[in-house]
């Protein structure tokens, strides 16, 4: 049976609707100043107590609505029927229908509920960078977190949050805290340096570890990496556009790890189908004029000395057929097109929006010349608005079960959610899903790794035994009123992990 991350849990929480006692709230430590205006009322009513100390445990979390007082009960309620507003939303048709209220476990009782009650508290850790530098960041992973623990989470569940700070030290600390209390998953860090930081500790503690990173450097015993990764973005675009006959392929990347691994995946990709890379061009991405690498892997002054090389023929000839020709060059920088007929240029941000118009403005026609490019494409909502970008093909999840939540979000929490915070929306949900078990996640070793995968709202995703993952992606086009679909993501895996 296939594993859906949504529908499965609704016979988890199905049965709980009536407990209108329970409400949803995170028990979470960081440094003031970084917590939504929803949160900071809740701090200041004493349902939640925050610390100097970043990385100790709300401890007097109340567990029942009636414990809210009146000053912030109109603000709680104000966002409480926000959510419930939307519990009925569907991300796919035959999925979400009936979500229900949370109510966090005090931790000072969990113990004791523990020894007198079958139905035994899973605690789930989650470390994300709360202060310092990346506090944006990790404030909309943990708002998705929120989000998906309100939808599908029963009330045996208890979240334990800590700030890793963004540093890899703060994060190790964050990690011993967890394993001390005994959460039976980690969900996090954020970052590649954090993650590898915490693996021996949690690799001995036996405590799986779901990551935010796409570096798969770090995958493995006992890590999963939950990102977007490069190298199956590249495979399926260039498996694609072989498909609509784009065999001659220039490759623009940055001179980094990231471009690097794209060139890598692109050779492997060559080797064993019939693509020829037939240009390569590394940019330095600190630099803050790309003009002279574009017109480099543009062939632009090859190409200008060609026209200019037939003009002169053409002007010897002094012919009416050659003047008819002198006069269709004449509005023309070059002669020809480029040796490749498809670009892949991975970059995202303002890369790709300085690169791509670059490309052009060195005659890389995109009427004649295919942009191929990678999910970092998805994090711009408005692609169409560069000229350049029109027609250009990447690789991302489809957009269609993604767009619900998205919605969801910003109704419920007033602001647009960035396009990487559905990693921790699924994440949570993917938590649910694994501890709901009896004896929770660490009763079966094979339970993350489960060949027939797992449905999110951005498709289909599995942990593969080596601790990458693997996703049904599909190919989106840009074109002038927005992004469409032109080949679906696949619903299913085929091909055994």
């Amino acid at each position: 049976m296939v594993f859906i991350l949504i529908e499965p849990v609704i016979r988890l929480f199905a049965t709980n609707r009536s407990r209108s006692s329970s409400f949803l709230l995170l028990a979470f430590v960081f440094l003031p100043g970084c917590q939504s205006e929803h949160q900071k009322s809740l701090r200041e009513s004493n349902q939640i107590r925050l610390s100097t100390n970043s990385h100790a445990i709300v401890k007097n979390a109340p567990k029942k609505k009636s414990h809210l007082n009146v000053a912030v009960g109109a603000h709680y309620k104000k966002e409480k029927n926000n959510l419930h507003k939307y519990k009925l939303d569907t991300i796919a048709n035959d999925q979400l229908k009936a979500p229900a209220s949370q109510g966090i476990k005090n931790p000072n009782s969990v113990h004791k509920e523990s020894r007198h009650n079958e139905n035994i508290t899973k605690k789930i850790g989650v470390l994300l960078p709360l202060s310092q530098n990346s506090t944006g960041k990790g404030a909309a992973f943990l708002d998705a977190i929120q989000l998906a623990l309100f939808e599908a989470a029963n009330d045996d569940i208890e979240l334990i949050i800590i700030d890793t700070k963004g540093d890899p030290e703060s994060a190790v600390q964050a990690a011993g805290t967890l394993i001390k209390e005994e959460v039976k998953l980690i969900l996090g860090p954020f970052f590649s340096g954090s993650t590898e930081a915490i693996a021996p500790l949690t690799k001995a503690a036996k405590i799986p570890v779901i990551s935010f990173s796409n570096n798969t450097k770090v995958a493995g015993d006992g890590v999963y990496v939950f990102g977007f990764l490069p190298g199956q973005q590249i495979t399926r675009i260039l498996e694609y556009s072989l498909t609509r006959g784009y065999r001659r392929i220039g490759i623009l990347v940055p001179a980094n790890d990231f471009g690097r691994l794209s060139l890598s995946v692109a050779h492997n990709v060559s080797d064993r189908m019939d693509v020829q890379l037939v240009s390569e061009l590394f940019f330095n991405p600190n630099s803050s004029d790309f003009s002279n690498a574009v017109r480099e892997f543009a062939e632009y002054d090859s190409r200008n000395q060609k026209l200019k090389l037939q003009k002169k023929q053409l002007k010897r000839q002094s012919d009416e057929i050659a003047n008819t020709a002198l006069n269709r060059l004449s509005g023309l920088d070059t002669l020809g097109d480029p040796s490749f007929d498809a670009v892949l240029l991975p970059s995202g941000g303002a890369e790709l929006r300085i690169i791509a118009p670059l490309l052009a403005f060195f005659d890389v026609d995109p009427s004649r010349i295919r942009l191929l490019g990678s999910t970092l494409w998805d994090n711009d909502k408005n692609l169409n608005l560069e000229p350049a970008l029109i027609g250009g093909w990447y690789a991302a999840p489809s957009p269609e079960l993604r767009k619900p939540y998205e919605v969801k979000f910003e109704r419920v929490f007033g602001y647009s959610p960035p396009r990487l915070s559905s990693l921790a929306y699924d994440a949570m949900l993917l938590a649910v899903k694994l501890t709901s078990g009896k004896l929770g996640v660490n009763n079966s070793s094979t339970l993350i790794t489960d060949p027939k995968g797992f449905l999110g709202v951005d498709g289909i995703v599995r942990f593969l035994k080596n601790g990458t993952n693997e996703r049904g992606l599909a190919i989106l086009e840009v074109g002038p009123d927005g992004v469409k679909v032109i080949d679906k993501a696949p619903k299913l895996f085929f091909k055994s992990n």
